[in-house]
């Protein structure tokens, strides 16, 4: 192949990733997400609007600790992380809400519409600590479970530097509580031990994976030699209902208990062709 055809096919993979196109979700996809908890997006962005979002997030500061119910502090030297940057730029919501992004999320989670309600980055330096297994669940305001996590590369991953694991089929256990951070949650539930360890494995730039908030996962320490990029953008149901659990993103809202996360004004409800107006 010469170089001037080398160049044109990576100018139509590119224009095939565009934001405004929608991700081509299959069957076989949606099929995964539902019976494994959790589904592989190769390919889910172009290489370039990742590092322009890596970049981004890398000229904001940091958030300095982890959610939580005691929302402890944490040394960005070990992981830095920046927590609902598109409620303040309108850049990295326009990203967020691009057709690409909630196309696959309204097919994924096989809901018409949906609510966009967190962004949150994850830097993590080389030699930084693993991630027990645990569900997202325990830590949202949320009456029932159902947000779809979509959890992008934004630098090529190797193998061996703590790439998203999950345990397939640990939603179908359904909401299992909040466990301690110093505790193992297959201690806690025997069972889990038997499941099948899926994911893990070396991911590149604009890569995805997608699981639900009641799916196991957890992942390795970053023991390569490059620091591991990641962004997770996170999606509801728009009947979800505010169930008045402190958290230092969602209080800024200033939603009621009972109230419909899809009836709030400041969270984005959106579809396949991204943000709804009406």
């Amino acid at each position: 192949m010469t170089s001037q055809n080398a160049d044109l096919v990576s100018e139509q993979a590119a224009g095939s990733r565009s934001l405004d196109k929608r991700y081509p979700i299959t069957e076989e996809q949606i099929k995964s997400l539902h019976e494994k908890s959790w589904v592989s997006l190769p390919g889910f962005l172009d290489k370039a609007d990742v590092s322009r979002i890596r970049d981004l997030l890398l000229d904001i500061p940091d958030r300095g600790f982890l959610s939580g119910p005691d929302s402890p502090d944490i040394d960005s030297t070990m992981l830095m992380l920046h927590d609902g940057t598109a409620f303040r730029n309108p850049k990295m919501m326009e990203f967020v809400t691009s057709p690409r992004i909630t196309g696959a999320v309204v097919e994924l989670m096989k809901v018409p519409e949906a609510v966009f309600v967190q962004d949150i980055s994850f830097f993590k330096p080389v030699g930084t600590f693993e991630v027990p297994w645990h569900q997202d669940f325990s830590f949202w305001p949320f009456d029932r479970w159902g947000n779809l996590s979509i959890w992008i590369a934004l630098e090529d991953m190797d193998d061996d530097m703590g790439v998203l694991q999950y345990l397939e089929g640990s939603h179908k256990e359904g909401p299992l509580g909040y466990i301690e951070v110093d505790r193992d949650i297959r201690d806690a539930y025997p069972q889990l031990r038997d499941m099948k360890v899926a994911g893990g494995k070396a991911l590149k730039a604009g890569d995805a994976q997608a699981h639900w908030d009641i799916t196991v996962h957890g992942s390795a320490a970053n023991t390569g030699t490059r620091r591991r990029s990641a962004l997770s953008v996170r999606f509801h149901r728009p009947d979800a209902i505010y169930n008045g659990i402190a958290h230092p993103h969602y209080d800024q809202f200033g939603m009621k208990p009972g109230q419909r996360f899809g009836d709030c004004p400041a969270i984005p409800r959106v579809g396949p062709n991204g943000v709804i107006t009406d």
